[in-house]
């Protein structure tokens, strides 16, 4: 066992991050960790609005719900990442398959309009300008 004083902070056995010391202030780690998780989220919301918003355009018909879901959970995903610039570049692919998954499923679930050779055109434009902005963005 180690005592501890080497390190300029108590450092946690099981996660190896740095601990609030003994006056109750944080640490420059934890400060930055709460930072990054913070803007994360905020990315991860914003992965959401612009799913909701653009992804009825490109979605076959009667796929609400599934929309829905996809929108979210690309925004989900990206507020999970562990950086700003991860979670830009991950939810933004993430949104950018969305829409191909969607004409996919479209094929399977019954009273969706099915898959037609028009509808991969949008869906394929989407993905490219949105995969680029995230490659941009992240």
């Amino acid at each position: 066992m180690h005592c501890g004083v080497d390190f300029e902070s108590p450092i946690d056995a099981d996660s190896g991050r740095a601990v609030r010391d003994r006056a109750d202030e944080r640490t420059d780690y934890e400060e930055s960790v709460d930072d990054d998780e913070s803007d994360a989220k905020t990315v991860g919301f914003l992965v959401a609005i612009v799913g909701l918003v653009t992804l009825p355009f490109v979605t076959p018909p009667n796929m609400t719900l599934f929309y829905v879901t996809a929108a979210v959970g690309a925004g989900f995903y990206a507020a999970r990442q562990p950086s700003l610039a991860e979670a830009a570049a991950r939810g933004g692919l993430a949104l950018a398959v969305a829409p191909l998954a969607l004409l996919a499923l479209s094929v399977v679930v019954p009273g969706t309009g099915g898959f037609a050779g028009g509808s991969l055109v949008p869906a394929l434009a989407y993905a490219i300008v949105v995969s680029a902005l995230a490659r941009s963005i992240g």
